[in-house]
């Protein structure tokens, strides 16, 4: 992948309840990706932002008792409330209520209306409500007559009605040639595989109208004041209209012509085919080019195996221990501690269980006992033998080469991230260096040498080799652990990073530096505060 410019989204977020983890999971991921892609010199742009529309949030607002605008601003801020406290640092935050993006989806509508993309018929069809799809026959009849996406969790309704279609299956076939041809990459290669799977086969057309007499809540169908605009039409181009897509001012055209070309959709993989069938369909009937690439990632799982979310899961009789929830997390770990759980959770495209019980044992091993236990170490030790002071390279034998070759493993992983996003990858590296350096100090026991003064130089070289290190670590880990990573720079006497390139290489410390008092970085896991959670 180029590394002239990285524009990176998650999805809009629906706002029919609040934000759970899968949600976070998404935007973490993505905040660390543009993180990264920032510290090595990409010029980047992350956007995210609100889904707003739709029968849901309409069927929410008279729940209540509440206009439907009240809804989307009550749960819109919720999201950005939680974006706040995960450290997420977006640069546009878009809503689908906001004029700058229902005036896109009514001039694209009309544009494709106008190139007869878009035709009106009778259909017949089973309807998921909490989708927000039309699904056939026979998958539905696959799925034991239920929702094909969500079998276990969601029913469907038999329904008959006249709407508005665009000629999705026109475009299949030229579209599974750019998969195929890379224009537009999908990962996992699963997903890729998946995708085309889908697309050899016959590709129906898409319903992308709802009647105002069943929903009243979206973007007016420009040539038919009779109908709105079908949510997932409307949300797919919040993608192009945050960047000035059809845009009145040139500056914002201008914008999206700087940006569209590297555009990389974060998502989970069950809106997968929303984001790499219907989006990309409608993007070449209106004669624009395809997203960069889509990162279609898994699921956190919960104790009965199914995905982490906010839907009750009704017909499930042994719904086991209830997950961490978003909030919980914060209350108990705090911002940098939850990053690094949600961001390393799992590879790109596989599915991972999440647990009270695993996030203890990742704190505790990964976090505690590894990487904050050798800061600790390493700083006291280098206060009560090299006078607080960064002794300088040099005299730490075999051993030190073989931590300067892991932590350059970390380096390099990192620097990898806009080819691989594979942030999996990072906390191997980091694993592997951290018990690489505490192996080197339980081999060579440098408190015990320091015992004796023709030894004071080996000391210093181990010690040295092992604050290096956690130089480096703090440096290449700082998208993940923005404030932790600061507290280490500050005690290694670092200020904050400036330039990555010149700073990612063994040697940048120099003698006499003065050491900070060792940092309690990461504790151990407060089972009280879990404890004392609301239950």
């Amino acid at each position: 992948m180029s590394r002239e410019r990285f524009y990176v989204t998650t999805p809009i977020y629906y706002v029919n309840d609040a934000p759970h983890i899968g949600h976070a999971y998404t935007t973490v991921l993505a905040d660390v990706l543009a993180r990264a892609h920032r510290m090595l010199g990409v010029p980047t742009w992350f956007l995210t932002g609100t889904d707003e529309h739709g029968l849901k949030v309409q069927q929410a607002a008279e729940a209540k008792g509440v206009p439907p605008q009240e809804i989307c601003d009550t749960y819109s801020q919720r999201f950005r409330e939680l974006h706040a406290r995960l450290g997420v640092r977006y640069d546009d935050f878009i809503r689908t209520t906001e004029p700058r993006h229902k005036t896109v989806v009514s001039r694209v509508l009309t544009l494709l209306h106008e190139r007869g993309e878009v035709y009106r018929a009778e259909y017949e069809g089973w309807y998921c409500t909490r989708c927000e799809r039309y699904f056939n026959d026979t998958d539905v009849q696959a799925a034991g007559g239920r929702c094909p996406d969500q079998p276990v969790l969601h029913d469907v309704a038999r329904l008959k009605e006249s709407n508005y279609f665009f000629r999705m299956g026109k475009w299949a076939a030229e579209l599974a040639r750019r998969i195929e041809s890379g224009e537009m990459e999908l990962a996992p290669e699963k997903r890729k595989n998946e995708v085309l799977g889908f697309l050899r086969k016959p590709v129906d057309d898409l319903c992308i109208s709802r009647s105002k007499a069943r929903l009243s809540w979206g973007v007016d169908l420009p040539f038919d004041a009779d109908y709105v605009t079908y949510v997932w039409v409307d949300a797919l181009f919040n993608y192009k209209s945050a960047i000035g897509y059809l845009s009145d001012d040139p500056a914002a055209r201008e914008r999206h012509a700087t940006w569209w070309a590297h555009a990389t959709h974060i998502l989970g993989k069950d809106i997968l085919t929303t984001h790499a069938v219907y989006w990309p369909t409608m993007l070449l009937a209106a004669g624009e080019s395809l997203p960069r690439k889509l990162l279609a990632h898994g699921w956190l799982l919960d104790a009965t195996g199914l995905k982490v979310s906010k839907t009750k899961r009704e017909g499930v009789t042994d719904q086991g221990p209830p997950p961490p929830s978003i909030d919980a997390l914060l209350d108990v770990l705090g911002t940098d501690v939850t990053r690094w759980l949600l961001a390393t959770a799992m590879k790109p495209g596989d599915d991972a269980a999440f647990s009270w019980d695993l996030v203890r044992e990742r704190v505790n091993a990964e976090l505690a006992n590894g990487f904050g236990n050798s800061v600790n170490r390493v700083v006291k030790m280098a206060h009560q033998a090299c006078g607080g002071k960064f002794p300088g390279l040099g005299g730490g034998g075999p051993r030190g080469d073989s931590l300067r070759e892991k932590t350059l493993a970390v380096v390099a992983a990192v620097s990898a991230v806009p080819e691989t996003l594979d942030m999996l990858a990072v906390n191997a590296a980091v694993r592997v260096a951290v018990a690489e350096m505490s192996g080197y100090l339980d081999d060579e026991k440098p408190w015990k040498l320091a015992k004796d003064p023709a030894q004071t130089g080996r000391v210093a070289g181990i010690l040295a080799d092992c604050i290096e290190s956690l130089r480096l670590l703090g440096l290449a880990l700082s998208p993940i652990f923005p404030e932790k990573c600061a507290v280490l720079r500050a005690t290694l006497g670092q200020p904050a990073a400036t330039d990555f390139v010149a700073e990612a290489r063994w040697g940048v410390l120099t003698a006499g530096t003065p050491l900070g008092e060792p940092p309690n970085l990461f504790p151990r896991f407060d089972d009280a505060k879990l404890a004392a959670l609301p239950q």
